[in-house]
């Protein structure tokens, strides 16, 4: 078995760590799978993401509240199976800088975790439910396949490349 390199050794020393489950889909409050689980109009859904604006949203204090509780790091997620992006990503307005919220909440994550001494993660869905290519797969939509993966791999280039050293990407 290959030995752990050294970078990555802090995460199995860290052993508690802090994964945050959130975004548009929480207004729903019944959990992130609330779309495909109750099959809600997509439509609906995307209406409702869009407005969304969660005013108590306070990343130095969930920070703060990790930190005194002993967790070492973070993981926020960043974009969920919804498609709806916490940042303000280049490839979709289906993001909460561009609608309601007008916020980076990535940004406003990592830097209040960071300042508060924890090492900072994003979780980050492969999947998007509202991609006709995602379902089908290559094999059925080449070219709609093809603009998805695209998509996806612009979306993790600017999450590890906008925010400094991201510690660990969790897709």
């Amino acid at each position: 078995m290959a030995a752990i390199p050294d970078a990555w050794k802090w995460f199995n020393e860290a052993r508690y760590g802090l994964f945050i489950h959130w975004g548009a889909y929480a207004r729903f409050g019944r959990g992130e799978q609330v779309l495909f689980r109750e099959h809600l109009d997509q439509n609906d859904y995307a209406r409702a993401a869009r407005q969304w604006r969660p005013a108590r949203f306070d990343a130095p204090a969930w920070a703060e509240l990790a930190r005194r509780d002993g967790f070492r790091y973070a993981i926020l997620t960043s974009r969920h199976h919804d498609g709806f992006c916490l940042w303000d990503t280049q490839t979709t307005k289906y993001n909460s800088a561009a609608q309601a919220a007008g916020r980076d909440f990535v940004g406003e994550y990592v830097e209040a975790f960071r300042a508060a001494g924890l090492r900072v993660g994003l979780y980050y869905s492969l999947a998007d439910w509202r991609i006709p290519a995602y379902w089908d797969g290559p094999s059925k939509d080449q070219r709609g396949w093809e603009r998805f993966r695209d998509s996806v791999h612009t979306q993790v280039k600017e999450l590890l490349s906008q925010y400094g050293k991201i510690d660990v990407i969790w897709f």
